[in-house]
């Protein structure tokens, strides 16, 4: 609490040009009392005590300002916070994902949620995390039945951790029993294990809290592309098909068959490596294909058989080592058996070692090109 109070009460002052005894005693008593008149919140005070930004403390006091809430209330909550070790950046994150986070009162409820977080086996570190990430936690008692099956399904807290930072909706909007329970069983009967369905889930997938006659369309929609239903790429597809319609989808094939030159088998080859390239836009399928083909003079078939070319940034990987490529090939640097595709699916790390640093004197200047180029730059002649 004094810990909390030396980090506050300087912004809290500047904020609030109320007393100085007002603050310490109201902060280290942590009262749920409320003065007369009553304040509310400003931007200010949210910008200075709790690191949010101009934009999300306008957001978070809008809110705040629909209900009267004085500044005993927002201090004895930011005082509770404090046993968490939340710091500003964390309460900035909660406040902008939940704008009425501040407005939270310390009540039965409040500590109720608290120990009910400790009974199903949650540390204090991991309580603030949750927090931070899930703030809704605090306020709604439905969602600590839907955190304890998470908790069950994935084994680990840091699991659920990963699935809540990718989709917080988890704990917000679905119903266990009739939604997420009949979804893994159904995936479960297409042939998924446990594992494959763990993996879906934390990696911000909403399709386990969607309906079940709409799970049992993507699944339709997914099969059409022909991967066994036991494959990782099966599992990607369902990914990518997730949220979009399939009449979206159909239109988003057609668009690929026509800008890439290709024919329905082949294109079938080419998302059934790559699923995800049916969420990007056509904007930027239409400029990495038209990179790809006219500037590195690839091929369709090129391509399709490595779809994965695009999804990667044309400013931050796609030009500056295709130029790389293109300056080592004129001056004979390069190993005949080297291709474009092998040179953008390198991480950065290794790309340095293997296309950069061995030529740093026999091609100089090629690095600080190369960075150049990274950041929206011409790549020069050498």
């Amino acid at each position: 609490m004094q810990r909390l109070q030396k980090q506050l009460l300087p912004a809290l002052r500047a904020a609030f040009p109320l007393p100085a005894s007002h603050f310490s005693s109201r902060l280290l008593s942590a009262s749920t009392a409320t003065l007369s008149p009553t304040r509310f919140v400003d931007e200010d005070a949210l910008v200075a005590a709790c690191g949010l930004t101009g934009a999300e403390a306008l957001k978070a006091s809008k809110r705040l300002q629909k209900v009267p809430s004085n500044l005993d209330a927002a201090l004895t909550f930011l005082a509770f916070l404090a046993d968490f070790r939340l710091s500003k950046d964390d309460i900035a994150a909660a406040s902008s994902r939940y704008p009425r986070f501040l407005h939270l009162k310390v009540d039965e409820t409040l500590t109720s949620q608290v120990a009910r977080l400790r009974d199903i086996g949650l540390s204090t570190p991991e309580i603030g995390r949750l927090i931070t990430i899930a703030p809704c936690i605090l306020s709604n008692p439905r969602t600590i039945s839907r955190l304890e099956f998470y908790l069950s399904f994935l084994g680990s807290y840091p699991r659920v951790h990963s699935a809540l930072r990718n989709n917080s909706s988890l704990l917000r909007r679905n119903n266990i029993e009739s939604e997420v329970k009949p979804n893994i069983a159904f995936l479960e009967q297409c042939g998924l294990t446990t594992c494959d369905i763990a993996k879906i889930l934390m990696s911000g997938s909403r399709i386990l809290i969607m309906q079940p006659e709409h799970v049992k369309e993507i699944v339709a929609c997914a099969d059409k592309f022909g991967m066994p239903r036991e494959s990782a790429g099966f599992r990607y597809a369902l990914m990518a098909v997730t949220g979009i319609s399939p009449v979206r989808v159909s239109a988003k094939l057609d668009f690929l068959r026509m800008v890439i030159g290709c024919s329905d088998a082949q294109l079938h080859i080419a998302v059934s490596r790559f699923p995800l390239i049916l969420t990007y836009s056509e904007v930027k399928l239409s400029r990495s294909l038209e990179f790809l083909k006219a500037e590195v003079g690839l091929e369709p078939q090129y391509i399709v058989l490595r779809p994965a070319l695009l999804g990667y940034s044309i400013q931050k990987r796609l030009m500056p080592r295709y130029h790389v490529m293109k300056v080592l090939n004129e001056k004979g640097l390069l190993k005949k058996d080297t291709d474009f595709y092998s040179m953008v699916k390198i991480v950065e790390e290794s790309f340095f070692k293997k296309f950069l640093l061995p030529y740093h004197r026999s091609v100089p200047g090629l690095e600080k090109a190369y960075l150049a180029a990274r950041e929206g730059k011409m790549f020069p002649e050498i």
